[in-house]
């Protein structure tokens, strides 16, 4: 991606990096895009004062993504007693709609939200701080397509495996796996107000925010790759992981290049507005019969919605493929820009060793291994107190 790039730098002011003054330290700084002053430059930490606060940093991570997949898999044991109380206040399908969407924001991204400013340090402020519009926001939208290309092939790609491993199925199934098929137009805003507002924006939040922020000392490359790693894992499955990791990664490239949360946050939104879109589509008695059986006589109005639907998905298919050839150019030039490199003397490698080798980060692993596969623990959950 093509960004323009000034020439200064500004200091990086973590919690984890003091002043120093003495000759025997290199001095590094964080690149920021942007910058319209002169730049101040501190020293980092002697590389064995580096190492600790890494580790420290590791742990901090660890206890907060382990704390994060407690939250889903203790909110996924109760949800059949949730959905109990939901039924029981309500027999409007498009309240209790609403509700359940409501219980899943609560505990996929408005708590993890709170509990990364709580364990991470990183400050609700930093949201106003963050947000603000970039200069070079309007090279950052014009990788749209090129974005969107890049991930619509991953997700085709792995739901096109996914099927032939499972011998096929209905292509609604694929769409509407979270279950989140709105059954009116009403439930629909709804929907969309969850896709397009609450889950980028508190997401973003947690990912390029917390989790990236907590990293940005050790090397933009490894705080870049563990955020959209763990934005993958969140998704809760395999169909969904790739497509959210390489995303996460592009997001993450933009957060940086821009020194903003704001462009990245819009195009979240831009790609969870396509997909919720699709969703809505899919759930129609217009789309459902004709994917279940093509022959299907379908009234004037169901007519009218499949073509809308067929334009629409004629579109989504023409930007994918203009973006993933624009995504092949641009990856050609992307030495261009280079992410900003500090603590250089520790290679990534090792970084990634210690990190996945910390206590807390070990039992995440489990935990995502069982989120990520049969749901055993939250199934156990749901039985003890069912």
């Amino acid at each position: 991606m093509d960004f323009n790039q000034n020439e200064n730098t500004e200091a990086l002011s973590q919690s984890n990096v003091t002043e120093s003054t003495s000759e025997n330290i290199s001095q590094k700084s964080l690149y920021i895009a942007d910058s319209g002053s002169e730049a101040d430059t501190r020293s980092l930490p002697q590389a064995p004062d580096m190492m600790r606060s890494y580790k420290t940093d590791c742990y901090k991570l660890g206890f907060y993504l382990t704390s994060l997949l407690l939250l889903r898999i203790v909110a996924q044991g109760f949800s059949p007693i949730a959905s109990r109380v939901i039924y029981s206040l309500t027999s409007n399908l498009d309240v209790i709609y609403a509700l359940n969407l409501l219980y899943s924001a609560l505990f996929l991204q408005i708590i993890p939200s709170f509990l990364g400013a709580l364990m991470l340090k990183y400050s609700l402020k930093n949201v106003a701080g963050g947000f603000h519009v970039p200069k070079n926001s309007k090279k950052a939208f014009a990788n749209f397509p090129a974005i969107y290309g890049a991930g619509m092939t991953i997700n085709l790609i792995t739901m096109g495996i996914i099927l032939l491993v499972t011998g096929g199925g209905d292509i609604n199934d694929s769409i509407n796996s979270l279950g989140l098929a709105p059954p009116s137009i009403v439930s629909s805003v709804t929907l969309f107000i969850m896709l397009v507002v609450i889950a980028p924006l508190f997401e973003e939040f947690v990912f390029r925010g917390a989790v990236m922020n907590l990293l940005k000392p050790y090397g933009s490359g490894i705080a870049v790759f563990v955020s959209a790693f763990c934005f993958g894992i969140f998704h809760g499955n395999f169909q969904q992981f790739f497509y959210a990791f390489a995303l996460g990664i592009l997001l993450g490239y933009i957060s940086y290049a821009t020194d903003s949360m704001f462009c990245n946050t819009m195009l979240h939104a831009m790609f969870n507005s396509i997909s919720g879109i699709i969703m809505i589509f899919a759930s129609t008695d217009a789309v459902r019969k004709k994917s279940m059986d093509p022959n299907a006589v379908l009234t004037d109005g169901e007519q009218l919605i499949l073509s809308f639907y067929a334009i629409f998905m004629i579109i989504v298919l023409l930007t994918a493929l203009i973006g993933f050839i624009a995504m092949i150019k641009k990856l050609t030039k992307i030495k261009r820009y280079k992410l900003p490199k500090m603590w250089g003397e520790v290679g990534n490698g090792r970084k990634m060793a210690i990190l996945i080798f910390t206590l807390p980060v070990l039992l995440f692993i489990l935990l995502m291994t069982d989120v990520m596969g049969e749901n055993y623990i939250a199934d156990l959950i749901a039985k003890a107190v069912g």
